[in-house]
């Protein structure tokens, strides 16, 4: 997962605890895999069994690549490029011969969000300062949905926030199934940003 800052406001924040006991459904909803910032199968929660594979800094781009083994027979492989300093392209790879219903999860801050359905986008709204722009580069098959979104920044203090899925269907003849996402933080006017991935040539 990931937290996302920009122009002094903390765009994506991470959940939060909420609490630790005493309230153990509560507990439980805040540790689901599907209230961060990553990718789930059927929903599912996901094992914990991380690996770095390429950390590359540089002047205009910085790259980052980590995977999980986050289900029996599923790797789930995160490429981040941090283009210009200025947005995000994220490659998110569901690898392996596990299927099923696969959701791209993201939450933005409280406050109003629009979503652009058509587009496979979506937005937070923001009256003043920064906010962040979501879209999905691969549509191809693709579904975004809305999905209850909470955030506790108090301990014991909870409030809803937009959040948002990228659905897809993995199956298990398909060794890969891939996401490709640009999330753009900006100030003022929307950014028009594309990326495009190209396989390379075996």
């Amino acid at each position: 997962t990931f937290e996302l800052y920009a122009g002094g406001r903390n765009l994506m924040p991470d959940g939060g605890s909420y609490i630790y006991s005493g309230d153990p459904e509560n507990r439980a909803w805040f540790r689901q895999t599907k209230v961060h910032q990553t990718l789930t199968l059927n929903g599912e929660n996901t094992r914990y069994a991380p690996r770095l594979l390429l950390w590359k800094p540089g002047k205009e781009l910085d790259i980052l690549v980590v995977e999980n083994l986050s289900y029996e027979n599923l790797t789930h492989r995160r490429s981040l490029f941090f283009v210009e300093k200025r947005y995000f392209v994220i490659v998110d790879e569901a690898l392996g011969t596990a299927a099923g219903q696969l959701d791209l999860h993201f939450q933005l801050a409280p406050g109003k969000a629009v979503a652009h359905a058509g587009n496979c986008a979506f937005q937070s709204a923001h009256e003043s300062g920064w906010n962040v722009w979501v879209e999905a580069m691969s549509k191809k098959d693709l579904l975004l949905e809305e999905e209850e979104g909470q955030v506790s920044f108090l301990y014991t203090k909870k409030e809803p926030r937009p959040a948002y899925r990228f659905r897809k269907e993995k199956h298990a003849q398909t060794p890969c199934v891939r996401f490709v996402t640009v999330v753009a933080p900006f100030d003022r006017e929307v950014p028009s940003i594309k990326a495009l991935m190209r396989t390379a040539p075996s």
